[in-house]
């Protein structure tokens, strides 16, 4: 079987899903602030080339963002850039809370793909790890649509085919 971009993909995102809740429970646990991280449903991930996200209180962005290849002899090697993202709506979280949960997602997911890569991404030959500080967005620029903090993981996989 050829991976591609597309099997990285796939790949990315069953390794978030089938890990994040065991992971989320082991941060509140250890935390144990009251502080309490949700775990995500699959209708709160939504892939960059989606049209419209839906104003949930908690939404996960994932996708590749973009790729470079680099050939050398008859092999490929192709470095691709993939975002994870999480957006938490701020409304009714007391101040400070919604930085703290992000910080908390990004930690789990930096931990899942440190921990468990090679379990479903065996056809990677090197990944990397970044953290996307969390910062203030918004869906549109109308006024009345909520408002939300974003963070997550920047991934940099490199694939050879």
């Amino acid at each position: 079987m050829k991976y591609d971009i597309e099997k990285l993909e796939e790949g990315i995102l069953a390794l978030i899903q089938e890990n994040i809740p065991a992971k989320i429970a082991e941060i509140n646990a250890e935390k144990a602030d009251g502080i309490l991280l949700q775990t995500p449903t699959t209708d709160q991930y939504f892939n960059t080339t989606d049209d419209e996200v839906n104003n949930n209180t908690l939404s996960v962005m994932y996708g590749i963002i973009d790729g470079s290849p680099l050939s050398i002899g008859s092999n490929t090697a192709e470095d691709n850039r993939y975002a994870l993202l999480f957006y938490l709506d701020e409304k009714n979280q007391a101040a400070g809370v919604v930085r703290k949960k992000l910080l908390r997602y990004i930690r789990a997911s930096k931990e899942i793909f440190e921990e468990n890569f090679h379990s479903k991404l065996k056809f990677v030959s090197s990944l990397k790890v970044e953290t996307i500080a969390p910062t203030t967005a918004s869906w549109d620029s109308n006024e009345t649509s909520p408002t939300y903090k974003v963070g997550g993981v920047l991934i940099q996989a490199s694939l050879v085919g």
